[in-house]
């Protein structure tokens, strides 16, 4: 954490641009009255007229989240700062903005309306990305640990193993029943999303036991961020239960699957 204690106020800097131009790229190119929110049941924010304070706390959470789990790992990832920055804004901007189009089958919102809200996000997540790691970041010049292209396969299989567990023993709200394949296609493009994420940032988790490595991806790199994308929806609706338990279950398997990969990978490499 030197980098917090050397370089604070460009990290406060980072992130509060950052998320001015997050909330402005969403004004200007995301729908005003999205289909998914029109079904939901408003939250305690929305009623007291407090859900613009509710949305920009969110976003300089979400963002300082991204910041946070940035600095610590930054230092183990091979290659220039400016490049880390990069494949991790690239890594879970891309997890935003895939994650959006399970909105299509929940909602019945349209292709183009998810793609640009998730556009509004994947851009000042890959820009704060860029910007940690040019003002924040350290080149670093050794050899990378290889890593084998499979793990992003094995990751997918534990996701779509966990979201199916979830869709019909769990019963969180989905469409796999109505809508089989696109139920199906999603949750195969989320779960190799999450596998590139693994392939992309797996330099940087340096733990003793295969177990601490996964829980380590899983709970600090993969699922601070992805609870924090789910949290939004508490900004906009009334929370539920639903919402811990997917992302919940996504984390869980994360896990799994990153102890499976350490497992059967590292020897190999």
């Amino acid at each position: 954490m030197k980098t917090l204690k050397k370089d604070w106020w460009k990290v406060i800097l980072i992130i509060l641009v950052s998320s001015f131009f997050d909330m402005l790229l969403h004004a200007l190119i995301s729908p005003l009255n999205s289909s998914n929110i029109s079904l939901l049941k408003p939250s305690i924010f929305v009623k007291n007229g407090m859900l613009v304070p509710a949305i920009i706390a969110w976003e300089l959470l979400a963002l300082s989240i991204l910041a946070l789990v940035f600095i610590l790992i930054e230092r183990n990832l091979p290659g220039k700062k400016w490049f880390k920055g990069f494949l991790y804004g690239l890594s879970f901007g891309g997890l935003y903005l895939v994650g959006m189009f399970e909105c299509v089958l929940l909602f019945n919102s349209s292709i183009l309306n998810e793609a640009l809200i998730g556009l509004g996000d994947f851009i000042p997540i890959l820009l704060i990305g860029i910007l940690l790691g040019i003002f924040t970041g350290t080149d670093e010049t050794q050899n990378k640990k290889r890593q084998n292209i499979l793990s992003v396969f094995v990751m997918a299989i534990f996701y779509i193993i966990g979201r199916y567990f979830a869709y019909s023993i769990l019963h969180i709200q989905s469409a796999y029943i109505s809508k089989p394949l696109g139920t199906f296609i999603w949750t195969l493009c989320q779960g190799l999303w999450v596998g590139i994420i693994y392939f992309i940032l797996h330099p940087s988790i340096k733990r003793k036991s295969n177990i601490s490595q996964g829980l380590y991806f899983g709970i600090v790199i993969f699922g601070s961020n992805w609870l924090m994308n789910h949290l939004f929806i508490a900004a906009i609706a009334e929370l539920s239960l639903d919402l811990f338990i997917r992302a919940g279950t996504d984390i869980l398997f994360a896990i799994i699957g990153a102890c499976v990969c350490k497992k059967l990978f590292d020897k190999i490499d």
